[in-house]
Formats: structure tokens, C-alpha cells, sequence
């Protein structure tokens, strides 16, 4: 503990005091300082739990060897913290509103510390005057074991508006995590039709490929058997072969003519 935390808890202890010893509404003054000294502070349990003890012990100073109703001061005390979280947990929930907006992981880290620790705040808020009062003269300590009782049964409203919180944020993560669910299932069925309506396009230019290298090996085919009739022919054409035969035949005629003409003579 440093000099200054120690420093600033032993003032918050004297005010508390004197402020009991004033006369002052109890629970008025215990609130307007519960809330003072919170908003000095970071809303962490260590250090609220440091400002109820403070408080509790000043509170346990200023009633002491003093004639007064004892439990009703006690009880004031009490509620008049209680005053004072549930105004810390108003704004703790705000806080939190503001930093989990649209599209906020509800598993972050930082968000569930945030949670765990608002669960944990009544019975941090009663543990810290239950050790508070440890130290208290026999006068006090009967009368606070008996509100710390009572109190446990019937809940704070600090810890109502606590469970409040819980379940809002509770439902406001299950809605989160269902419309993820429906943004993966759209994405997962939306990639489904674009992968094939991709692969369809592909199997397309893949067949229409297919069908351009058919034509392109029928038309290479026919070329190359044009070009083997033309070698075989010498490279003449049928039309120009038929004109060779008929003149050959036309030739070959008087060459028969002349052998009969010789067989008569």
C-alpha cells in the first residue's frame, strides 16, 4: 500500500466520522461521500471495497461512546452505500452500452473481467464492512452482525440492479451470437451458390474449349488427307488425272489398227 492510497482511505475515514458526529443524515452524507470518493477512483472491487471499509470504519468511530440509536445509524450507513453502487452499477452498465456496440465479440476478455466483476460487487460490498467491523468495540458489533444478516437475506438493491445487468447482457449476447449463427449460415449459403456458380462457368469455358480443339483436329484432319490425295496423284487434281487417261486411250488406238492391218498383209 502506498502513502497516498493510505493517506486518501484515513481522510475518507476522518469524514465519515465527523460526519456522524455533526448529526448529519446519515445516510445522505454516507452516500454523498460513497459517490465522492468513487468517482475519484478507478470502479475496480479492490478499490470500492477500499472506500466501503474506509467509510465503515469512520462511520464505527463517529458512533462510538455517543448516544444514539445505534441500528438505525448502522442501517443508514448501509443504505446509503447501497445508494451509491447502484448509482456506480447505472453507470458501469452505460459504460459497458457504449464500448459493446453493433457487431462486439461477447467472448472479449476485457468484457467478461467486466461482468465477473459486477456479479462479485454485493458480496464485496458486505465483506468489506463485515471486515470493517472486526475492529469495532463491543457496542457495534452485535447490532452489525445482526443488519449484515438481515441484509444477506433480503439483498441490496445494488445487487438487484447487478442481476439486472447480468441478464441483459446475457440476452444481448445470446441475440449477438444467433444473428451471428444467421450472418454465417447466409455467408455459407451464399458462398455455396457463388462456388458453383463459379464452378458451372468453368465447367462452360472448359467444354466450349473443348468443342473449339474438336474443330480445329477435324479441320487439321482434312487438310492433312487432302494434302497425302495430292502426292499420291502427283499433285494433279481427279479432273486433270481423267484428261491424262482419255488421251492416253485416244493414243493406244491406231497402235491396234496397225498390228491388224499387218496380220492381213
Amino acid at each position: 500500500m502506498t502513502n497516498s492510497v493510505a493517506d486518501v482511505d484515513q481522510v475518507l475515514k476522518g469524514l465519515a466520522s465527523q460526519s456522524i458526529k455533526q448529526g448529519r443524515d446519515v445516510r445522505i452524507a454516507v452516500r454523498d461521500l460513497t459517490l465522492e470518493a468513487l468517482q475519484q477512483r478507478e470502479l475496480t472491487l479492490n478499490q470500492i471495497g477500499r472506500v466501503l471499509r474506509s467509510i465503515t470504519e469512520g462511520v464505527n468511530l463517529g458512533v462510538a461512546n455517543r448516544e444514539m440509536k445505534v441500528e438505525k445509524v448502522l442501517a443508514d450507513t448501509v443504505a446509503g452505500m447501497d445508494d451509491a453502487l447502484l448509482k456506480a452499477v447505472k453507470a458501469s452498465n452505460v459504460a459497458l452500452h457504449r464500448l459493446t456496440g453493433e457487431g462486439y465479440d461477447y467472448e472479449d476478455s476485457n468484457l467478461r473481467r467486466a461482468l465477473d466483476e459486477l456479479e462479485k460487487l454485493e458480496d464485496e460490498f458486505l465483506e468489506s464492512i463485515a471486515k470493517a467491523t472486526q475492529g469495532a468495540n463491543e457496542k457495534l458489533k452485535a447490532p452489525w452482525e445482526r443488519l449484515l444478516k438481515k441484509t444477506k437475506v433480503s439483498g441490496t438493491a445494488t445487487g438487484t440492479q447487478v442481476a439486472s445487468t447480468i441478464r441483459d447482457y446475457a440476452k444481448r449476447a445470446q441475440a449477438a451470437m444467433r444473428e451471428q449463427r444467421a450472418t454465417s449460415f447466409k455467408a455459407a449459403h451464399l458462398l455455396t451458390q457463388n462456388f458453383a456458380t463459379l464452378a458451372s462457368g468453368i465447367l462452360i469455358g472448359m467444354s466450349q474449349g473443348l468443342g473449339a480443339k474438336r474443330a480445329t483436329s477435324k479441320k487439321t484432319a482434312k487438310t492433312a488427307s487432302a494434302r497425302r490425295a495430292a502426292k499420291t496423284t502427283g499433285g494433279a487434281t481427279p479432273k486433270a488425272g481423267k484428261g491424262v487417261a482419255a488421251r492416253t486411250t485416244k493414243r493406244r488406238k491406231p497402235v491396234q489398227r496397225t498390228k491388224a492391218a499387218a496380220r492381213k498383209s
